[in-house]
């Protein structure tokens, strides 16, 4: 019995650039959160930087949405944000370009923290950039279930969950973290990952490689193992 299968050789998730300034650019974006950081921590004009509703909205300081992104409350903040920011920064960049991460990436943040302190007491800031790194997690998960179409969907969307679980669930709360910025972030992310996907589904799939794998089964030896004689009995 002759049994025909579609194998995927390479995808748009397995091309390897030549060239790729992935790495600068998500050192670099690291780089940036610890110096704006480092200026809120150490002089009394970093204050400009946060968000909260009184500055946004009472005195039009907009630009406080940008920059509290790049900005953590300690050390300690700025640390616990650093790996998946330099770890996913670095993939959405090399995979989808530095339009996406970090300019598309942290323009969201300004959405992100505008959702999040729309509700927040008059001066209650908002800081950090764990809506952006979440942000890059749904924007990445969501494309990983298009584009890796050699694992049934069934499949593609329980591994996306049981990383959501393992990765993105908080291991024990915090009442100064704000988890509101963490969902927003994350939907804001799948919603541009569909919206990407949308515009650029025929250049993504154009990298698909296909080939056709034969499997040959021994008919005989299928036999022989479900306990099914495989022929004629020889004599009496």
């Amino acid at each position: 019995m002759i049994e025909s299968q579609k194998h995927l050789v390479r995808n748009f998730l397995s091309l390897k650039k030549t060239e790729s300034s992935a790495f600068k650019w998500s050192l670099a974006t690291l780089g940036l959160c610890y110096l704006m950081s480092f200026l809120y921590w150490s002089h009394p004009q970093g204050e400009l930087l946060q968000a909260n509703p009184a500055a946004v909205f009472g005195n039009k300081e907009y630009w406080r949405l940008f920059t509290s992104s790049f900005i953590h409350g300690d050390l300690k903040h700025f640390l616990s944000n650093s790996l998946m920011l330099g770890v996913m920064g670095y993939f959405v960049n090399y995979h989808y370009g530095k339009f996406i991460f970090p300019m598309i990436g942290f323009l969201s943040g300004i959405f992100i923290n505008l959702i999040v302190i729309w509700d927040y007491p008059p001066n209650a800031s908002l800081v950090g950039a764990s809506g952006v790194v979440h942000w890059l997690w749904g924007f990445w998960l969501v494309l990983y279930i298009a584009i890796q179409r050699n694992i049934p969907l069934q499949r593609r969307i329980m591994k996306v969950m049981v990383v959501g679980l393992v990765v993105l669930l908080p291991t024990e709360f915090n009442a100064q973290t704000s988890y509101y910025a963490h969902g927003v972030g994350l939907a804001l992310g799948l919603i541009t990952g569909l919206v990407y996907f949308f515009f650029n589904a025929k250049k993504i799939y154009s990298h698909e490689k296909w080939e056709q794998k034969i499997n040959i089964i021994d008919d005989e030896l299928v036999n022989e193992a479900i306990g099914e004689p495989s022929g004629l009995n020889e004599g009496h």
